[in-house]
């Protein structure tokens, strides 16, 4: 809206709505209850006080097949299912080559009139000493950095409820830190990360427009869902634009604005990356909600910019350091990367050792162009 010589941005949402996930954790099992009557007898359930229970210690599951949860501590002792890689697991006793752990089991039950109930209750439930480990053993293996939830190319959307392998548009492969390090060198940032040239003053971030007018973009603290704070993060002179971070209730944006008239150029979910030969702006970014690793590519003609793909992986998440994901000399995209279920370490703080990936784009993209 043009007021007086000036363009004000008022934006109190973002390109895509935040997506949601309770903060428990998700059943991690499918339960599997039924044994012989025999097996039963000798391996009955094992109901515990939650309150009254001490957790020793966490461990995870680290053999990639899974590990089975059993009513006892023997191999005969009836399944309850299946605790997939990665799973977090409240240790409360050790037993020779087995492990004691404490979860909700849920089971059926026949009441007096002859209907089933179910009834979920704490249980000492067992598992293999072997199948198990330290934080540090989570890991990306080769097969999981291309399993992806969802894309959206050649304006089609597809979601996989159980996981889809990529096998066109992008090469992804693992790489060595030396390798990561090396390629690092040959970065470079398109942002010119001027960002205390623009100062906000009362909640206002204002900047001067080569048109002569300006570009205002006005915090809001409502603490409520129409929430937004603006800041200034650089420029970029190879599209010519300013780069605004929008910080809103549960989520986030980058948006690069022309700086000779304020239009806005193109919405990222995360801190833009532009390619050596100025072709492909890329964005990757860690989802908290969805515990996914978005990855988001656009093509670049004459200052214009159009999504070319968008990916969501199941598997990993790239770090939250900008300086950790760049753009190779050798027009790959490159980044530090961890496991879902090795993300935060187990204080909870984001876990400083990472993984490293390459990221190919394949003629199979370019021609979606």
């Amino acid at each position: 809206m043009l007021v007086g010589g000036t363009i004000s941005i008022g934006m109190s949402g973002c390109a895509e709505g935040a997506k949601k996930r309770g903060v428990q954790k998700e059943d991690s099992i499918q339960n599997n209850l039924t044994a012989s009557k025999d097996t039963a007898e000798k391996f009955p359930p094992l109901p515990i006080n939650y309150d009254q229970t001490k957790v020793l210690k966490n461990l995870y599951v680290t053999d990639r097949a899974g590990v089975v949860l059993r009513q006892g501590a023997d191999e005969s002792a009836p399944a309850l299912g299946k605790y997939p890689y990665g799973t977090k697991l409240d240790i409360i006793a050790e037993e020779g080559e087995w492990i004691a752990v404490m979860d909700r089991i849920q089971r059926d039950y026949k009441g007096a009139d002859g209907e089933t109930n179910d009834v979920t209750q704490w249980e000492k439930v067992y598992v293999e000493k072997s199948k198990i480990g330290s934080h540090d053993k989570i890991t990306i293996s080769p097969k999981d950095l291309n399993l992806i939830v969802s894309q959206h190319v050649k304006g089609q959307e597809r979601y996989y409820e159980r996981g889809h392998q990529l096998d066109e548009y992008l090469h992804l492969e693992l790489i060595s830190e030396q390798d990561f390090i090396q390629a690092r060198k040959t970065a470079e940032d398109c942002l010119i990360r001027d960002t205390l040239s623009y100062p906000k003053h009362d909640h206002v971030l204002e900047l001067p427009l080569v048109n002569g007018k300006k570009l205002i973009f006005k915090d809001k603290k409502t603490d409520s869902d129409d929430e937004a704070e603006f800041n200034y993060i650089g420029h970029c002179d190879a599209l010519n634009a300013f780069a605004i971070a929008g910080n809103y209730w549960e989520s986030g944006d980058v948006r690069l604005f022309d700086r000779h008239d304020g239009q806005l150029i193109v919405a990222c979910k995360d801190y833009p990356y532009l390619s050596p030969d100025k072709n492909y702006l890329m964005t990757l970014h860690a989802d908290p909600y969805e515990s996914t690793g978005d990855l988001t590519i656009f093509h670049v003609k004459q200052d214009k910019i159009s999504q070319m793909i968008f990916l969501s992986f199941r598997q990993w998440m790239p770090s939250v350091d900008t300086h950790l994901i760049f753009w190779g000399k050798d027009g790959h995209i490159y980044a530090a990367v961890n496991h879902k279920d090795a993300y935060w370490d187990e204080n909870g703080s984001l876990k400083e050792k990472h993984q490293y990936i390459r990221i190919t784009i394949l003629k199979s993209l370019v021609k979606t162009v």
